[in-house]
C-alpha cells in the first residue's frame, strides 16, 4: 500500500503512471503490427544431451538395480539388449567408438544414440561402415537371440551381416566364421548350414586318406597334394608324366600305410595329423554371450572326424588336432617321390630330395621298380588261344589238307609215309597229321612242308598234341625253344613206342 502526503508527490506519481500506461499501449501496438516466423533454436552440447530419449536412462537403471552389481556383464548386456530390442533412433555420431568386449554400459549417451541409429539403418536394409566395436555389439545381439524370433532367423541375420560387412571391414571374418559354426551346434540346427561357413576341407581330406582303399587314384592324389607343403602338380616331371606320378604316389601311400600298421604304434594318418583327441570347448569364445539356461545334454556330429558333446552344461569337442596350414611331412614324402622317380626315369632336370629316412626311400624305390616292371610286362604282346575253337580249326585244316593233296612225287611219298606209319587214332587220340608231325620230331626229319600243307599254324598243332597227351603224361611233351618245337627228352622213349618208331 502506497501513502502520499504532499501535493507535489501526488502530481509526480500520476505523471509516472500515465507515462507507463502510454509505454504499455505503444508496446502492444508494436507487437500486433509485426509478422513473426519460425526460427531454428540452437543448443550447446550440454543442452543436446538433456534431449536424450528417456529409454536410455531406463536401460541404464537395469544395471543399477538391487543385486545387479553381482550379475555378470554378459547377463547385464542380455537384459539391456532385450529391453532395447525394438528401439530405434535417429542420430549422427561423428566420432569413433573403440572398446574391447564392447557393451551398452561401455558407451556414453551420444555413443549409445549413434549405435542404435546405425542399427536402425541395418534393420531397414542399410549397412554402413561404422566403428568396429559397434559391429561387434550387433553381432553379440544376434548370438544372444536379441532382435530375432527363432534360432533359424538369427542364423540368417548373422550370416547375411557377416557376408556383407566383411567386405567393408575384414576384421570381423575370423571371429564370425567361428561363431557361426558355434551357433549352428549350440542351437542344434541342420548341419547343412555349416557347408558354406566351416572349413571342412581338412576333415574331408583326412576321411579319404583314412579310407583310401575305397577311393580312386585321382582322389587320393588330389587330397595328398592339397595337404602337402610341396606342390607336386607344379613339378616339371609331373607335367611330363602325370599318370605315372599319380599311380606311384598312391601306391607309395598304400605301402606306407601297411608298413605303419604292422611296425608302428601310430597309423600313418596319426603320424601326419596327430591323434584323434577330445578336449574342453568354449562356445562363442571371445564373444559377449549369456547362456540363458543350461543346455540339455546332447551330441552334435559334424562328420566322422568331428563331434561336439554337451554334458551337464559343459562342452567338449572330438577331432584331429590340425593347424590350418600345409603339412611338412606329406610335403617331404611327395618331394622324395619326385626326386627318386626322376632318377629312375633318367630325367634331365635334377631335384633335391625331401628330408626322409632310408626306410621310406627303400619303400618308394620298391614301388617305383614294381610299377616300371608292370609297365614293361603290359607292353609285351599277348598270345591268346581260344581252346574252344580248336576242334573247328582241326576240322577245317583236314578239309584243306584233302583239297591240297595231289599226286606229285614228293607229296605222294608223304602220303605213302602216312599210310605206312599211321597208328590207330583210338590208341593215341592223335590225328594222322599230328602223328606224322611227332614222328618227324622223333626221327629228326623235316616237317615244314607237311605242316604248311595243313594250313594250321605250327603253334596250334603243338598245343593240340600237348592238350591230347596231357592226361597221360601230366605235362607238356613238346616245348618251343627259339620258336622251334622240341620233344621233352624225359618222354622221348614212351613217345617213340606210342608212335611206333
Amino acid at each position: 500500500m502506497i501513502v502520499i502526503n504532499d501535493k507535489e508527490s501526488i502530481i509526480k506519481y500520476l505523471s509516472d503512471m500515465k507515462r507507463k500506461e502510454h509505454g504499455a499501449q505503444e508496446a502492444t501496438r508494436n507487437f500486433t503490427s509485426k509478422t513473426y516466423h519460425d526460427e531454428l533454436l540452437t543448443f550447446d552440447e550440454a543442452q543436446r544431451e538433456n534431449l536424450t530419449p528417456p529409454k536410455y536412462r531406463a536401460m541404464r537403471k537395469l544395471a543399477m538395480r538391487n543385486g545387479a552389481y553381482r550379475e555378470s556383464y554378459e547377463k547385464v548386456f542380455y537384459k539391456q539388449g532385450k529391453f532395447m530390442e525394438d528401439f530405434e533412433d535417429d542420430f549422427d555420431l561423428h566420432e569413433e567408438f573403440v572398446q574391447y568386449f564392447p557393451t551398452y554400459q561401455s558407451m556414453n549417451d551420444r555413443q549409445l544414440r549413434g549405435y542404435f541409429a546405425w542399427r536402425t539403418g541395418i534393420r531397414r536394409g542399410i549397412i554402413r561402415k561404422t566403428s568396429l566395436s559397434f559391429a561387434f555389439v550387433y553381432i553379440y545381439e544376434l548370438i544372444n537371440q536379441i532382435g530375432v524370433r527363432s534360432p533359424e532367423e538369427g542364423f540368417d541375420a548373422l550370416k547375411n551381416f557377416w557376408t556383407a560387412y566383411r567386405e567393408i571391414d575384414f576384421r570381423i571374418d575370423r571371429y564370425v566364421r567361428l561363431w557361426l559354426k558355434d551357433y549352428v551346434v549350440y542351437n542344434n540346427l541342420d548341419k547343412s548350414l555349416l557347408e558354406d561357413i566351416s572349413d571342412t576341407n581338412f576333415n574331408n581330406a583326412a576321411l579319404i586318406l583314412l579310407n583310401y582303399k575305397s577311393y580312386g587314384t585321382d582322389e587320393i592324389f588330389k587330397v595328398l597334394n592339397s595337404l602337402s607343403s610341396y606342390d607336386l602338380k607344379n613339378s616339371r616331371f609331373f607335367k611330363q608324366y602325370p599318370d605315372d606320378v599319380k599311380n606311384v604316389t598312391c601306391a607309395v601311400f598304400s605301402a606306407l600305410s601297411d608298413y605303419y600298421d604292422k611296425n608302428h604304434k601310430n597309423t600313418l594318418c596319426e603320424t601326419f595329423f596327430g591323434r584323434f583327441y577330445s578336449c574342453s570347448y568354449f562356445m562363442f569364445n571371445s564373444a559377449v554371450f549369456y547362456e540363458q539356461s543350461r543346455r540339455k545334454d546332447f551330441v552334435y556330429k559334424v562328420d566322422d572326424l568331428c563331434k561336439f558333446t554337451c554334458k551337464d552344461g559343459h562342452w567338449s569337442c572330438e577331432s584331429f588336432f590340425y593347424y590350418d596350414n600345409k603339412n611338412g611331412q606329406i610335403g617331404a614324402l611327395l618331394k622324395t617321390i619326385d626326386f627318386l622317380m626322376r632318377q629312375k626315369y633318367n630325367f634331365k632336370s635334377a631335384l633335391k630330395a625331401g628330408k626322409t629316412g632310408k626306410t621310406l626311400r627303400d619303400i618308394i624305390n620298391k614301388v617305383i621298380d614294381k610299377y616300371l616292371e608292370d609297365q614293361r610286362e603290359a607292353a609285351r604282346p599277348k598270345v591268346e588261344i581260344d581252346i574252344s575253337r580248336l576242334q573247328n580249326i582241326r576240322k577245317a585244316a583236314l578239309e584243306t589238307q584233302n583239297k591240297l593233296l595231289v599226286e606229285e612225287p614228293e607229296e605222294a611219298n608223304a602220303a605213302e609215309f602216312i599210310k605206312n606209319e599211321t597208328v590207330s587214332e583210338n590208341e593215341t587220340s592223335l590225328s594222322d597229321i599230328e602223328l606224322l608231325f611227332m614222328r618227324c620230331l622223333l626221327s629228326g626229319r623235316a616237317y615244314d612242308d607237311q605242316v604248311r600243307s595243313t594250313g594250321l599254324p605250327l603253334s596250334v598243332l603243338v598245343d593240340s598234341i600237348n592238350e591230347k597227351l596231357f592226361d597221360r603224361f601230366g605235362d607238356t611233351v613238346i616245348s618251343e625253344t627259339g620258336g622251334r618245337p622240341e620233344l621233352i627228352e624225359d618222354y622221348a622213349r614212351e613217345l617213340k613206342e606210342m608212335a611206333g618208331e
